[in-house]
């Protein structure tokens, strides 16, 4: 067909154009005999969706919008040259779709009788026009009824393209469950039923003209959940995967969209190999974890039954009609954000779009560049051999003695303290400086792993890369959330007790050394420090924040209080009738009132910074308006994210 439609040659009569190119000039020339010029105005309707056809038209100037649908959904444009509403007179259908001018156009009548009898004529013409037809049915159909309506009409044509019309008789299985498969059907005249249990097991539904099956398995790569056969003869349209995939990809909204719908028609079925157990603080609580993936989730116990229901043969629909038959509550919206969780966390299936193209594989070359990393994909068993040497330091003596050694050193530091930077040292210095940096670092995530074995857990992953060029050095302890509150309490600040422990060594260090290494310690003892610090804050979710968390024994702390203070207490004054309630008040203001704190000192103390270092090689008028947007850069870079947590907050609260 493509070949055909590629040999025609554009010349200059009103009729010597697309299809009608087949017909001999005579033909040609009796057919525009038969035909009478028309004109229609902007907005005026040349063909009705839903009418016979007495006519086709030729327009020869002007463009027109196709729309079918009680909404009117546009299907595309077209401009002269174009032959319009031939497809109702070779179907013998009533029109499927209207023709609307949508500027001034021109164009020539042509009776459905003397279309007719040109086709008679010339079974060349009537094979082009029957090729032509089929393609723009496609493209109809696919503007229309597919899930593919919002791709735009140069996706859609390229679509269309590849459309191949199929038959199937009564009883024919057009796709078969458990199966994998890439085709996808349009179906465009006759009914199918769609089969799950075989092919005598159960009807779920019967679908029509119009309708579109197998889309989840063509696009995501899923094995097929039900079984389609024709309930009738039936004609559609074969679409391959392979085929809507890469054209799919260019499009990302359409991506979360069609994943977004497929959702809803999806079946979720339990992934990966977790393990069940009850929460070591809350009888009502199950921590649901997956070692192989790290994937560690605290579920009530309707959300765990929500979970024990995903048996691939209940749709989000089927769960939330479960869900009310078990608690009386018909809450479809909880059942959706518990299977969601479920999902984003690998721990139930999802519908994603299989794509693998040019920008999924520059995506990696990327990540490879910015973000390199040395993985060790199962670290417990390095993490079991150094507990059997250092074990003894994280016992409670051992503790007690890491924060005296700490608070010895920080003494000795005092002592022999002077300001110190990198640029003291030389070159073999600052190598020297980070390498400690770097053994603080793999040291504050080895105390993280040691204090998991040391309640009995496991390590997951382990590993040093860099992102965005900054190192950054990480292990898995999700293992940990199956240990008590106090002892997780311990994982959690054990990071922090390290770089303590460490500053103090380098404290006394300091103190017995001078020279270029006597500055080494001291710069490293205070990076040290700063870490402790920065890592300590209760009001940065890093560790001081989940030693908080445990200790209080409440979970999504930061979240809870900030949705109570703003959302809550604003839209219902009153005072806290709890001390959980009084807690969460004060976190709230001591959030609100560092992140202020924060603020302000970077608006004062950014432009007096970016003076300082631009001093004498900037113009004074311009060095202080570099200094104020860099103050105003770096306050919205500190106030945007917490804004966002409030606003998240409130919207979670909302009803």
């Amino acid at each position: 067909m493509q070949s055909a439609l590629a040999n025609l040659r554009a010349v200059s009569g009103p009729l010597d154009f697309g299809p009608l190119l087949v017909l001999e000039p005579e033909e040609r020339a009796r057919l525009a005999a038969a035909s009478t010029s028309v004109r229609f105005s902007a907005g005026a309707t040349i063909v009705r969706e839903g009418e016979s056809a007495d006519a086709a038209y030729a327009l020869t100037s002007g463009r027109v919008r196709v729309a079918a649908g009680p909404n009117g959904r546009t299907l595309r444009t077209l401009a002269a040259p174009v032959l319009v509403g031939e497809m109702a007179i070779l179907s013998g259908q009533p029109r499927n779709a209207s023709v609307t001018a949508i500027v001034s156009c021109r164009a020539l009548r042509i009776p459905a009788v003397a279309l007719r009898a040109a086709i008679s004529a010339s079974a060349a013409f009537a094979s082009t026009l029957d090729a032509f037809a089929l393609v723009r049915h496609g493209t109809h159909f696919l503007g229309r009824s597919s899930p593919f309506a919002d791709l735009p009409s140069g996706a859609i044509d390229e679509l269309a393209a590849k459309l191949e019309p199929v038959r199937f008789a009564e009883g024919d299985e057009l796709l078969r469950e458990s199966e994998e498969g890439d085709d996808t059907y349009l179906i465009r005249t006759g009914e199918v039923e769609i089969v799950r249990g075989g092919s005598g097991g159960r009807v779920l539904n019967t679908l029509g003209s119009g309708a579109f099956v197998g889309d989840v398995g063509a696009l995501t790569g899923a094995i097929r959940t039900a079984t389609v056969r024709a309930k009738t003869p039936v004609e559609a349209f074969r679409l391959l995967g392979s085929d809507v995939r890469p054209v799919v990809a260019k499009h990302r909204h359409l991506v979360h969209r069609l994943e977004a719908a497929m959702q809803g028609r999806h079946a979720p079925r339990r992934s990966g190999t977790p393990t069940i157990a009850p929460a070591p603080d809350d009888p009502t609580a199950t921590i649901l974890g997956d070692s192989a993936t790290g994937a560690y989730l605290r579920l009530t116990r309707e959300a765990l039954a929500i979970y024990r229901d995903l048996d691939g043969e209940r749709t989000l629909r089927d769960l939330a009609f479960r869900h009310f038959e078990r608690t009386g509550a018909l809450d479809p919206q909880a059942v959706f954000a518990t299977v969601a969780t479920l999902q984003s966390a690998g721990l139930a299936s999802a519908p994603r779009i299989v794509a693998e193209d040019a920008n999924s594989r520059f995506a990696r070359v990327t990540d490879l560049v910015i973000a390199p990393r040395l993985e060790m994909h199962d670290a417990d068993r390095l993490a079991t051999h150094l507990f059997r040497f250092l074990g003894f330091a994280f016992t409670p003596g051992g503790v007690a003695a890491a924060v005296g050694f700490g608070i010895v050193g920080l003494g000795a530091l005092a002592s022999v303290f002077r300001e110190a930077s990198p640029n003291d040292f030389g070159l073999g210095g600052i190598l020297v400086a980070f390498a400690g940096l770097l053994v603080a670092g793999i040291g504050h995530e080895a105390a993280h792993a040691l204090a998991t074995k040391a309640g009995g857990r496991r390590v997951g992953r382990a590993g040093l890369g860099l992102l965005w060029f900054t190192p950054v050095i990480y292990v898995d302890t999700s293992d940990a959330w199956l240990i008590d509150r106090r002892r997780r309490a311990l994982v959690n600040a054990a990071g922090p007790l390290f770089n303590f422990g460490l500053a103090g060594l380098l404290g006394l260090v300091a103190a017995w050394t001078d020279g270029p290494l006597q500055l080494i310690a001291i710069w490293l003892a205070v990076a040290n420090l700063a870490s402790v610090v920065f890592n300590f804050s209760p009001l940065l979710e890093f560790d001081g924040y989940y030693v908080l968390e445990d200790l209080a024994n409440v979970n999504a702390l930061r979240h809870k209080a900030l949705r109570f203070v703003f959302t809550d207490l604003l839209e219902h004054p009153r005072r806290p009738r709890s001390r959980l309630e009084a807690g969460f008040v004060a976190y709230a203001a001591a959030a609100l009132a560092y992140v202020i704190g924060v603020t302000a000192l970077v608006l004062v103390g950014v432009p007096s910074l970016v003076d300082g270092v631009l001093a004498d090689r900037v113009d004074a008028s311009l060095r202080d308006l570099l200094g104020i947007l860099v103050a105003l850069a770096l306050a919205a870079f500190n106030l945007g994210p917490f804004v966002s947590e409030i606003l998240a907050a409130r919207a979670d609260g909302a009803p």
